[in-house]
């Protein structure tokens, strides 16, 4: 475990050029976890850089140009520790070339996405693997290594719940008088989604019911995201898959940590990280909406819910605590 400040360099998109659209992002949740146990944390907007560096505005010149300068960036600050937020386009040979100036640098990846998506960037993700000292993945690590070979090249693979932040996630949604919605989904519409999108459409239009992200007329970020889980009743936290245990978006934490009460499939082992007093979890379409009308006729109950989530959330899963956790595995 570190027992002085650690130099990390972050790689992750923090979207520069979307002008703070995405400013409670997970990888911005992570580094201010970091800064908070006392380390220094140089934030590495690559796609940024990137676009910054292409010469005429071509792409895959850009690319090359922003692993050299991710090298120097390493170099120059030292760096105990790389940390790759998905960042697709780093090299392997960048982070061999890491290593060789940098003997004793760390290289760690978190990847909060579904695993799937590992797949889509095959290529740079089976050379990276043998090279990461951790894996950090919101999935279940057994789950993973069994559909995704390349990580069994990671010695040390662990499980990364989403986090929230108390700078952020300053919400009490239970507490609101007049709530924007009685239900809030927030979410692109496809796959298993468009069933439950179409149940709440065709049979619970006599509720306040939010619907946002299934295109760009409702599409939402920046304060607006944190200002509907925040003044929203209940919230339905729908992943694009239910079938992987412990795996869950992001908007879960999001909606617990603000005071929503969360409406959720029970996926695989997912009561482990919220029980049955902390979220409310449905089966079917039909299921959630029967449970939505019951809390909505039985506010008290659902505060209750609610208010255990909040804890749970806030208790469980704060970035500084993840970010702890994530060093001591690293480091041990």
């Amino acid at each position: 475990m570190a027992t002085k400040p650690l130099r990390i360099l972050h790689c992750a998109m923090f979207s520069a050029n979307k002008y703070g659209a995405n400013y409670y992002s997970g990888h911005t949740r992570l580094s201010n976890g970091f800064i908070r146990n006392g380390h220094f944390v140089y934030n590495f907007s690559y796609r940024d850089v990137a676009r910054e560096e292409a010469p005429l505005g071509i792409k895959e010149l850009g690319m090359k140009k922003m692993n050299k300068r991710f090298v120097e960036t390493a170099e120059r600050i030292a760096a105990d520790v790389v940390l790759l937020g998905h960042a697709e386009f780093i090299e392997a040979e960048t982070l061999i070339e890491i290593k060789k100036r940098l003997p004793n640098c760390k290289i760690a990846m978190w990847w909060v996405d579904w695993w799937h998506n590992l797949v889509k960037y095959d290529a740079v993700m089976r050379r990276r693997m043998p090279l990461l000292d951790a894996l950090f993945m919101t999935s279940d690590p057994d789950f993973v290594r069994e559909n995704y070979a390349p990580t069994r090249d990671v010695e040390k693979f662990f499980f990364m719940p989403n986090s929230c932040d108390p700078s952020m996630d300053t919400g009490n949604a239970y507490d609101v008088a007049k709530p924007l919605h009685d239900i809030l989904f927030i979410g692109r519409s496809f796959g298993s989604r468009n069933d439950l999108l179409t149940h709440i459409k065709q049979n619970m239009g006599d509720l306040n019911v939010g619907l946002y992200g299934q295109g760009r007329e409702n599409f939402v970020t920046g304060h607006r995201y944190m200002q509907l889980v925040s003044n929203s009743r209940f919230g339905i936290s729908f992943n694009r898959d239910n079938a992987m245990p412990l795996y869950t978006s992001n908007r879960m934490v999001h909606l617990a940590a603000n005071g929503c009460l969360v409406l959720t499939p029970e996926t695989p082992r997912m009561r482990e990280l919220f029980s049955q007093d902390e979220v409310v979890y449905f089966s079917t379409a039909h299921d959630c909406e029967e449970k939505a009308r019951y809390y909505l006729a039985h506010l008290d109950e659902a505060a209750v819910i609610a208010k255990a989530g909040q804890k749970r959330a806030h208790k469980d899963y704060e970035a500084q605590m993840i970010t702890s956790e994530m060093l001591r595995k690293l480091l041990a």
